[in-house]
């Protein structure tokens, strides 16, 4: 297995990246691109992401959203987030990444927030994905999730978190912890969703939940699979929480590989 570390500079904006090609990488294989949580890194996908390329014979490559871990930090100003944010991170970032890489209809995997940027990709370049793997995405504001980032806040406040992320983040902690929870809070977010989107993906989605997600319902994956425009694929997980690549990774696994299989990226 090869791992190479890298910066990719996207409109002006240096990006850490990391690329992992299996010992057997199938040369014709599309990459798989990993899209983290609101407060995720490269290394807090941990050796998930070498699992997955193992399983599946494909190059994957992570990267770390503005703001994250090593890439280059927000404007000022930027914090909050804006409410159409997804849009900058799906049609500025997402696709300036693709070009500078020269990547040909990836395959999206995203987690959380990346989830969301994964499934705004693929409505918006309904052309350039060759199928997404969603885990706890959200497409509408629920009050659980409110609640969950809520509580989120306190725990921050009350408790050695923040140095625990700091090990991750640097010094840029506390702006990407208040990017997440300042934006999500915010009342006009509440109002926020992209259901009417989902009619322009075509490509297979895989939609993934745990049934103990603190911050989203199973209603989040039964919304995407009745609106998209291309095959979909449930997946609700028992004794699974928020970060399924982690409470369940086998099962993760297998389903990705199964779901690329059905969408003959894979030889089965």
């Amino acid at each position: 297995m090869k791992i190479e570390n890298f910066y990719a500079t996207v409109h002006d904006i240096s990006l850490s990246c990391q690329r992992i090609n299996p010992a057997d990488v199938r040369e014709d294989a599309p990459a798989i691109i990993l899209l983290h949580e609101a407060l995720g890194t490269i290394r807090m996908w941990r050796d998930f992401p070498a699992k997955l390329a193992t399983a599946t014979r494909h190059p994957v490559i992570v990267y770390e959203r503005r703001g994250h871990g090593k890439s280059d930090p927000h404007a000022a100003g930027d914090i909050p987030r804006a409410i159409d944010f997804h849009n900058t991170e799906s049609d500025v970032y997402l696709n300036g990444l693709m070009n500078a890489l020269g990547l040909t209809k990836p395959i999206l995997f995203g987690h959380s927030d990346g989830a969301t940027i994964a499934l705004k990709y693929a409505a918006r370049f309904p052309d350039n994905v060759s199928a997404v793997i969603s885990e706890a995405a959200h497409v509408f504001v629920e009050d659980v999730t409110i609640a969950g980032i809520t509580q989120a806040a306190k725990t921050y406040a009350e408790t050695d978190w923040k140095t625990k992320l700091e090990r991750h983040h640097f010094a840029q902690t506390d702006a990407v912890f208040h990017a997440w929870v300042d934006t999500w809070r915010q009342p006009a977010f509440r109002d926020w969703n992209m259901v009417d989107e989902l009619a322009s993906i075509t490509c297979p989605l895989l939609v993934i939940q745990g049934d103990d997600d603190q911050f989203g319902s199973d209603e989040q994956v039964h919304t995407i699979c009745a609106n998209t425009g291309g095959p979909a694929t449930k997946m609700l997980i028992k004794d699974c929480g928020h970060i399924p690549h982690f409470d369940q990774p086998d099962q993760v696994i297998a389903a990705a590989l199964q779901h690329l299989v059905l969408s003959q990226l894979v030889a089965s």
